[in-house]
């Protein structure tokens, strides 16, 4: 019975992590070119500097507007972003 229930255990916890996809999570340094707004969503776009090169740069959505307002462009910062899916990256 035990090792039944540990196998059920087992098949469902791997069940449950396949159906999530796939999630990226990256940090590197970015250098943003332009930020931008919408009613209720905020992005930056930016690019790796030590990968890319500036036309390469990529949009990043925000959260948080507070951290948005601190962001400047034309800055380097070293930050966290994640990406599932078709879901654009998000700051992390």
């Amino acid at each position: 019975m035990k090792r039944t229930l540990g196998l059920t255990f087992i098949l469902l916890s791997l069940f449950l992590a396949a159906c999530g996809g796939p999630l990226t999570y990256t940090a590197s340094t970015l250098v943003v070119v332009k930020k931008g707004h919408s009613d209720k969503d905020h992005w930056i776009e930016a690019y790796d500097p030590n990968n890319q090169n500036k036309e390469e740069a990529f949009k990043i959505m925000v959260q948080e507007e507070m951290v948005w307002n601190l962001i400047e462009e034309d800055r380097e910062y070293f930050s966290m972003y994640s990406k599932k899916k078709e879901v654009p990256w998000r700051l992390t």
